[in-house]
């Protein structure tokens, strides 16, 4: 097989290089429990599960605040948990497309006297424009409401953290993933030890194009942390799509290390040795991809192909 051929080839696989599957449904499971101040089990929680661009679901927690759910994608998950006369908790999460360890939440009762009307008025008006898919209006209502409530006296971390996640959330709807750094690294830095969130910020700068800021925050986690491979299945992504094959195969090797039944793995890994013409690599790729897909896979058939042509 002649490398311009080989080339042709990339092309149309490229078409049909997967990124993220187009829904939040798939096969995780996700399960957690919701508590007061005072440990005790917070029955009726409505819990909110988004995942940004591919859409949401709600649930309530039981008489002994848990929640379980089956079919879940796997990405960097938001969850709300909102309960009338308590604080709603925001936090981001990574679930994987198995079971998922347990999310454990306490929630703040709420404060005797609130925000003033003011600032209310603009989280029910970002609440209302973000559901909408109004990104840019919401993140003007977040950003107002931080703005107000920074002002106050005797103003919480936990809300300013709140917000920022907010405003953070609508940024990245926006794509707009250095603006939502600025906004995560408040996060990181109310808790420096929140692994989830260093985790959300180094997969979003890759998502951005932003392969050093990327690689700085992925040297600030533990490699043994990283049991996901879809972690390192996107950041390949990322790499292949800026045209740096070679770090792009580094990493898919490292999903499919975690994973060897990841076809996706295979697949853009496969893409990667086509494009350096390392035919042998892509051929060994390609066949381990046909083994481990379902056969009614749309990419099955242009697989084939190339394979026939790969002597």
């Amino acid at each position: 097989m002649s490398l311009s051929r080989a080339c042709l080839l990339i092309g149309a696989l490229s078409l049909s290089t997967p990124a993220l599957a187009q829904d939040w449904k798939g096969t995780g499971r996700a399960e957690g429990k919701v508590l007061d101040p005072d440990g005790k089990p917070l029955g009726g929680v409505v819990v909110r599960l988004e995942l940004p661009t591919r859409g949401s679901t709600e649930l309530k927690t039981d008489k002994k605040g848990h929640w379980a759910i089956l079919g879940l994608a796997g990405g960097n998950w938001n969850l709300d948990f909102s309960l009338k006369g308590y604080e709603t908790k925001s936090i981001s999460a990574r679930l994987t497309s198995g079971n998922n360890p347990p999310i454990e939440v306490t929630l703040a009762k709420a404060a005797a006297v609130g925000p003033p009307p003011e600032v209310m008025d603009k989280l029910s008006k970002g609440d209302e424009a973000y559901k909408a898919g109004k990104y840019p209006e919401a993140r003007a209502q977040y950003e107002a409401a931080l703005e107000a409530y920074e002002k106050l006296p005797g103003k919480k971390p936990e809300v300013s953290t709140a917000l920022h996640m907010q405003v953070a959330r609508c940024y990245s709807q926006e794509k707009n993933y250095a603006k939502e750094l600025e906004h995560l690294q408040f996060v990181l830095d109310a808790d420096p030890t929140n692994v989830e969130v260093r985790k959300l910020m180094a997969l979003e700068a890759f998502q951005g194009g932003l392969l050093d800021k990327g690689m700085e925050l992925l040297k600030g986690l533990d490699e043994t942390a990283i049991q996901d491979p879809d972690i390192y299945y996107n950041i390949g992504v990322s790499f292949f799509n800026n045209q740096k094959v070679d770090e792009a195969i580094i990493y898919l090797t490292r999903a499919l290390t975690l994973n060897p039944s990841y076809a996706d793995g295979y697949f853009l890994r496969g893409n990667a040795y086509l494009n350096l013409g390392k035919l042998a690599e892509a051929k060994a790729d390609y066949k381990k991809f046909i083994e481990v897909v379902p056969p009614d896979d749309s990419r099955v058939e242009t697989v084939k192909k190339v394979l026939e042509q790969i002597k």
